[in-house]
């Protein structure tokens, strides 16, 4: 049998060979059609219909001189082929050198089940977890720690005896964020007694905190078991401060889009608190999504569910802004999420009404209650003219990580007030809720 680098070259001789043997126009039509999001049904159509095409589009994803998109264009298209050596070259990809390709080809191997990209995917965890001088939320290259995160994710679409067995393993060096990604990632293997019993254990202890515990209990409602504990004992700790920006993917969270080509966070939310009810722990969500949702447009859930897109996407960790909110702006912004998810508010497909007063985007949603608690994730700038719109990504980069592990404290230098905008003043005649005037915080960090 021939090791992995002998596959490999026979694949990429083949992809070579397959993008000589189309014919010059059809060739060009590919590499055309790669540049432009409108063609990716018709990509996917022609790998899966064509093994010649589909070994041209691997040649194309694994060509170091073109762009990231471009790559990750070809590896989408590659999703729906079924060519074996078209397979191992995505299971390679996922060990680019490019952060960005790497992110494509995990999701990718996760769309296909690719069982070949198992010992790679399990690597990249593997190699973070046990990286010396770990930071955990706080590492200094965030592309280190998102890869770890994309591969748990991954190897949880994939699945296997083998992917449990690794999920387990790591669950004791991880910190909340990766633990609740991979309690959710063991949740979708096959269910057996061993697994089951293993996220019951986790849903039961009071030493896990209620974030993680109510990612348990979600799994196990997931794998048709009984989702509760007689007599739960509170946890010490939920994992996450009330009034935290929460983030995961998105709908337009894919690489390449919104502005960046380093993450794949599409998607913002506000954690609200936890509830704990019939032996079972929730999570309590605001968040802001398109119409065509279950509940639709702003709105209050209390599952990682329904704020992951179903577990279609990663949970990227809880953040706030760099001027520490204090303890009454917390208890506002919860305040404001609770009641806003009432209204009925609609999401705006434009992004034009980023920040309401009637219709929102799921990160003008977030940043706009907490502006109206006094603080200022992002800069306006981001907001008007040439950095309009708002991404998720702009958001979370201008945030900083939050858990218990100690930063610099960040104190708020003295506030200028700013006159309120029209959208605030909408909201004080129907929220039904008193704000105070929103100001512009300027961090200054205390050591």
């Amino acid at each position: 049998m021939l090791k992995g680098t002998g596959k490999l070259f026979i694949a990429l001789l083949l992809s070579f060979c397959a993008s000589r043997s189309i014919a010059g126009d059809d060739t060009r039509s590919i590499r055309s059609d790669l540049k432009n999001p409108r063609k990716a049904e018709k990509l996917r159509t022609l790998a899966a219909s064509s093994p010649v095409a589909a070994r041209t589009l691997l040649f194309e994803a694994k060509d170091t001189n073109k762009t990231a998109d471009y790559r990750c264009a070809a590896l989408a298209a590659l999703s729906a082929s079924t060519d074996e050596n078209v397979s191992f070259g995505i299971a390679d990809a996922v060990m680019d050198p490019d952060p960005v390709v790497q992110a494509c080809a995990a999701r990718v191997a996760a769309e296909t089940r690719n069982t070949g990209a198992v010992d790679a995917l399990t690597s990249n965890v593997a190699a973070y977890l046990y990286s010396a001088g770990r930071k955990g939320p706080y590492e200094d290259n965030v592309r280190l720690r998102l890869k770890a995160i994309n591969s748990i994710w991954a190897l949880g679409e994939i699945g296997s005896p083998k992917v449990g067995e690794a999920l387990e393993k790591f669950y004791s060096e991880a910190d909340d964020v990766l633990k609740v990604n991979l309690v959710i990632g063991l949740g979708k293997q096959a269910v057996s007694a061993r697994s089951v019993e293993y996220i019951r254990n986790v849903a039961a202890s009071d030493k896990e905190s209620e974030a993680v515990r109510a990612a348990a209990f979600e799994m196990l409602e997931e794998m048709g078991q009984e989702a509760s504990v007689p007599g739960l004992a509170p946890s010490k700790s939920a994992g996450i401060e009330k009034g935290d920006l929460i983030y995961t993917g998105g709908i337009v969270g894919t690489i390449g889009s919104w502005g960046t080509t380093d993450l794949p966070v599409g998607h913002a939310g506000i954690f609200t608190g936890t509830e704990t009810k019939d032996g079972r722990i929730y999570v309590l969500i605001g968040d802001c999504v398109p119409d065509g949702f279950i509940p639709p447009g702003v709105r209050n859930i209390n599952l990682w569910k329904n704020f992951t897109h179903h577990f279609k996407f990663p949970y990227y960790g809880n953040r706030t802004s760099k001027a520490r909110p204090s303890a009454a702006q917390r208890e506002r912004i919860v305040a404001l999420a609770l009641e806003l998810g009432k209204q009925g508010l609609k999401y705006s497909d434009s992004h034009f009404s980023q920040k309401g007063p009637k219709e929102f985007d799921c990160v003008g949603y977030t940043e706009y209650v907490y502006e109206l608690a006094g603080l200022n994730p992002t800069e306006n700038r981001y907001e008007t003219g040439w950095g309009w719109p708002l991404t998720p990504w702009e958001q979370f980069e201008a945030t900083v990580p939050n858990t218990a592990a100690a930063l610099p404290l960040l104190a708020a230098a003295p506030e200028t007030p700013r006159e309120p905008g029209q959208a605030e003043l909408e909201l004080r005649k129907t929220a039904g809720v008193t704000f105070e005037v929103n100001k512009r915080i300027t961090p200054v960090r205390v050591y």
